[in-house]
Parts: C-alpha cells; structure tokens; sequence
C-alpha cells in the first residue's frame, strides 16, 4: 500500500512564542512543520521545497511579510503557494489590498483561534494531497504510456519479423512445390517402370521393397500437398457470409460419398444453427471431421456419428462424436499439432495435418478447438464460432 503523503507547512513569525503556539494547534494534524523566524529565511526554505500553505506573520523586522510574499509570488515554482497572513496590528482595507495583491489567500488576526487556523490549514493541507496524487495518477499514466509505446514498437517489430517469415514461408513453398515434387515424381516413376519391367524377375522379398518405396514417395507427395494446403489457408483471403450450416454438412456427405460405401454407420443429426464465415474455408473443417469420425469408426458395426451444436451467449459450440478408437486424453494437446498422430499409418492412413488445418481455419474465424476421447471409448471434437452479432 502507498505511504501516506505529508506535506510541508511552512510557520513565519519573528517571535519563537508564536511559532511554538502554532505547532501547538496545527500538530494534531500530523504534517510536516518548518520554521522561519525571518523572511530571508523563509525565502530560503521556499526555494528549497515546495509548501501547501504558508503562515506568514505580516509584522516583521527587515523584510515584512508582504514583502516576503511578493518574492515568493514572483517565483515559478511557488506562484500558487497559498500564502495565510497573520497579523496583530489593526486590519485596514489599505493593509488588506497591500496583502491581497501580494498573493495573500486570507487574513487571520491575533490572538487566532485555534480551530478556525486548523480548518483552514487543512483545507489546503487536504488540496495538496489530492494534487500530489493527481501528480501521481499523470507519472503513472505517463509511465504506462512509454510502456504501451516500447510494446507497439515490439509489436511493429514482431509484425516485420512475421511479414519476414511469410516471405520466407512464401519461398519455401514455392520451394517445395516445384524442387521436392521433381525428384518425388521421378521416384515414383521409376519405381512404376521398375514394377511394371521387371516384377516377374523379382523374388517376393525384393516386389515388397519396390511396393515399399512406391507408398513411402505417395506419402511423401501427400505430406507435401498438405503442408502446402496448411499454409495456404494462412494466407487465403477470407469472403465472409451468411452460412446455412446445414446445407454446408450436406454438401460435405457429397463429398465423403466414396468413404461411405460398404459401411454401416448410424448418423444422428441434430439442429445446426447458422453462421457466419468464409464458406470455403468453413467446409474443409467439416470435411476434416466428418472424414476423421468415418475413418476412426471403420473397426466398429455399426459405427455412430453424432453431429451436433450448442448455442451460448457469445457464440456456437458445434461437434462431431463417434463410437470409435478414441484416444488417450494425455495426448490432448498433440492433436491439432502440424503432422502429430495418435495412431498410426498402419492402423489409419493420414498425414496429420487435417486437425491442424481445423484448428487454423477456427481461429482465423475468430474460434476455438478442443477435443474430448478415452482409448476404445470413442472422440469428440468441438469448434466454437462467435455468434454473428459478435463475428
């Protein structure tokens, strides 16, 4: 917590008794008290710290406290320094215009009372705190100014280093589709003649390892083409609009035709709320999921896909469950990771890029993605839009 803040008065009077009556009365209100027997000494003190208030004896040998109080005015830096005259002579209106046009705030005559000169002191002992703090809240604000400034140059810098890497990414896409692909082409080519020319002079032990070869240069070819489509949809330009979700999941059945035939697979539907989005970009995510549940249920008969949505206040929970081989929870966070496998190529074909692609296209829509499964229990995968009042 912020200690307290303590300001300075500052007592002017020649006379040590009345200096001593002064920090009798104003004691109780636990600031900080300076004397000043002289105006040359008062001087000196203003010149040295700032006050919220002066008590300035107005009768004094050498310089008078109207003298004292026109230098202090004629100072930057305590022009505003509430300046209080006590005096013991008879006030007239000569002495009070003098005292007035040299800065003074108020009169108060001797002897004073004391809970008229405390309620006075500390009305201004109570604006010097709040200006303290005021000063306070500006260096904060200034402070947090400068920081916000050092992280937008951070950010503008990240933003270059991003602009770099996607030049970069650029490159190497460019790279990969034409300097990879030649020589991925020629394997497979070759491995084709090889198999066609001269298969009936190989043994069993040499056909499997041109078969070999043949499905590792496919698979290299399909981890390429999907590297490049995941890069892509960092890059692709997004068309939003209004979306009927549910024409979009039908279109994507179309699609998913040939993976259907000869399975039994129970679908339950639900209702589908619409959206708003890039309907390209939004139907690959449907595709990734319906295609992934189709394939993680090939070992069950029948095989169960739910599709289904869940409306909250601020956006839509849309899911796909199965009844298939499901996956260990530890490995959770794995799962929408570039070329990350649960399973493997064996078991089910795949790069491990489909998730990935799920995961970039939800959070370029302003999304999340999860997923719930236990091994042999089946999955459930979950992607939340805003809904489209917040999209």
């Amino acid at each position: 917590m912020a200690q307290a803040h303590i300001s300075n008065i500052l007592l002017v009077d020649d006379e040590q008794a009345n200096l001593d009556a002064l920090e009798a009365v104003l004691e109780s209100l636990g600031q900080r008290l300076i004397r000043a027997l002289r105006g040359e000494q008062a001087l000196k003190c203003v010149l040295e710290q700032d006050f919220a208030v002066i008590l300035l004896d107005v009768q004094m040998p050498g310089m008078s406290g109207i003298e004292t109080a026109a230098l202090i005015r004629a100072r930057e830096r305590s022009r505003t320094t509430p300046i209080i005259f006590l005096t013991g002579m008879m006030r007239t209106a000569e002495m009070v215009f003098s005292g007035y046009s040299a800065g003074a705030v108020d009169y108060l005559m001797k002897p004073l009372e004391p809970e008229v000169l405390r309620a006075k002191v500390a009305v201004f002992v109570e604006l010097d705190r709040a200006r303290h703090e005021l000063e306070q809240e500006i260096s904060e604000r200034v402070r947090i100014a400068e920081q916000v400034s050092e992280l937008n140059n951070a950010l503008r810098q990240k933003n270059d280093d991003l602009l770099a890497a996607n030049a970069d990414l650029e490159a190497f896409c460019h790279s990969v589709s034409h300097d990879l692909r030649m020589p991925l082409r020629h394997i497979h080519s070759y491995i084709s003649i090889l198999d066609a020319s001269a298969s009936s002079k190989l043994n069993s032990e040499e056909r499997r390892h041109v078969t070999t070869v043949q499905k590792a240069a496919l698979r290299m070819t399909r981890l390429i083409d999907d590297l490049l489509a995941f890069s892509r949809i960092g890059r692709a330009a997004m068309h939003r609009q209004r979306i009927r979700m549910t024409e979009l999941i039908d279109e994507t059945f179309q699609d998913l035709a040939p993976d259907l035939t000869n399975r039994r697979i129970d679908w339950e539907r639900h209702a589908i709320p619409d959206t708003v989005g890039d309907p390209q970009l939004l139907k690959q995510v449907w595709v990734n999921l319906l295609a992934n549940a189709v394939k993680y249920t090939r070992p069950r008969d029948p095989a169960r896909i739910e599709i289904g949505a869940e409306e909250a206040d601020d956006e839509i929970i849309y899911y796909v469950k199965d009844n298939g081989v499901g996956f260990n929870m530890q490995y959770a966070d794995r799962l929408f990771g570039v070329f990350q496998r649960l399973h493997t190529e064996k078991d089910f074909e795949g790069t491990g890029v489909g998730l990935a692609n799920v995961r970039r296209i939800v959070q370029r829509h302003g999304g999340r993605t999860w997923a719930e499964g236990a091994e042999g229990r089946g999955a459930t995968v979950y992607f939340s839009l805003p809904v489209a009042g917040n999209a």
